[in-house]
């Protein structure tokens, strides 16, 4: 099957998120990511300010 790049990144999003659910598929990800910064400081100065429950509404908002 000649699948074009973008359907088989889809394909295989969908069968990781289906087999470890997305915070499985995401770790699973982030195994082969090849960038070089710092994940902890750029997450503390993305988030700097913001709260868990603030986070987590704006998520739960963009899912409904």
């Amino acid at each position: 099957m000649g699948y074009a790049l973008p359907e088989i990144k889809r394909k295989g999003w969908t069968a990781l998120i289906k087999e470890l659910g997305y915070a499985g598929a995401t770790k699973f990800i982030l195994l082969y990511e090849t960038d070089e910064g710092n994940y902890t400081e750029e997450r503390k100065r993305l988030f700097k300010g913001e709260t868990i429950d603030k986070i987590y509404k704006d998520i739960k908002n963009r899912h409904v």
